[in-house]
């Protein structure tokens, strides 16, 4: 099993940041060699763990901590930290909901080391597999200006993970394939292949290899292949595939998405449609950069030159036809 132990500070460097977290070894930790938690612990029993918080720097600060399920990210990976819009599926119980701590506020001194507890309340019933979360440490979010005037918040975080072991670890995962849809990420197109991790396990080096054909035909209109990838336990994996900085075109589809982690396999197909009214909303609000032919431009243009042409022809032809009537009427006057 493959756990991320620290995420670390946002947009800065560490030494920064302006404080370290640290572990307390904990006498029920499965690997040792970890720089997480990594427990196992009897169901219904409480047990405290702790971390030590230190200020690196002069000055005083609040450091603010909070625990939080683990989910997977657009981009393929575990995130131990809150992340609101990411959903999990049959969770034998929630991390975020068993850890709790009285000191959720940490005030330190300049050079001050404080260690905090936590209390870890597991599940009155057995489950077989392993829950995972973190606890993250949050420096409130300084505002400053960059070089350009323009204003900037940095937030300076430490996430340290933590899994639960059940009764027994699984091995194989039971993975569907959710409602496929045309969405906007990041202001881009992008055709949502949502993933869902229906096992108390990690899913480790996840490989995808995506093809969405026109319902019914044998070209691929996008594909997309991406490679070492995670997911958490119990969690769905919002899967965007980049269609371009381009317009999505209306119209009926198939998808076909495969998937591998390791030696486990899975081929999955499935109909969807992108209408009219969809592909003009997201058009209208997404980022095109890439030139589209224009057509209805191109038309018009063709037709106009047609028409100069035709009655460029006929005033040719007109005037012609006039100058040979005069001729004929000289010719007569002249007899």
């Amino acid at each position: 099993m493959s756990v991320m132990a620290f995420v670390g500070s946002v947009s800065v460097q560490a030494n920064n940041v302006g404080f370290t977290v640290s572990p307390v070894a904990s006498s029920k930790q499965v690997d040792k060699r970890a720089s997480y938690f990594d427990l196992k612990l009897k169901p219904g029993t409480t047990e405290a763990v702790s971390v030590k918080v230190k200020n690196t720097s002069k000055e005083a600060m609040t450091i603010n901590t909070s625990v939080s399920k683990a989910t997977t990210s657009i981009s393929g990976a575990v995130d131990y930290q809150k992340a609101v819009a990411n959903k999990s599926v049959d969770l034998p119980a929630d991390l975020g909901k068993l850890i709790t701590t009285p000191t959720e506020k940490i005030q330190l001194a300049g050079g001050q080391t404080k260690t905090i507890t936590y209390q870890i309340k597991m599940p009155s019933e057995s489950f077989n597999g392993v829950l995972a979360g973190g606890i993250t440490f949050l420096k409130p979010t300084e505002k400053g200006k960059s070089s350009g005037g323009m204003a900037i918040n940095n937030q300076y975080a430490y996430t340290i993970a933590v899994v639960l072991h059940g009764d027994h670890d699984l091995t194989k995962n039971d993975l569907t394939l959710g409602k496929i849809k045309a969405k906007l990420v990041n202001a881009r197109n992008t055709i949502t292949i949502p993933l869902e991790n229906h096992t108390a396990a990690f899913l480790n080096q996840v490989a995808t290899n995506v093809k969405i054909y026109k319902r019914g035909g044998s070209k691929v209109v996008y594909q997309q292949k991406t490679a070492h990838g995670q997911m958490a336990p119990d969690s769905i994996y919002k899967m965007p595939l980049k269609v371009g900085d381009k317009t999505l075109s209306a119209g009926k589809y198939t998808g076909v998405v495969k998937v591998t982690s390791k030696k486990q396999h899975w081929t999955f197909k499935q109909n969807f449609e992108i209408t009219s009214n969809e592909a003009k909303k997201l058009n209208q609000k997404a980022v095109i950069t890439q030139k589209q032919t224009p057509w209805l431009l191109i038309i018009s243009l063709i037709l106009l030159i047609l028409l100069i042409i035709l009655l460029l022809i006929w005033y040719i032809r007109r005037k012609q036809k006039r100058i040979n009537e005069l001729e004929q009427a000289l010719k007569d006057q002249g007899k």
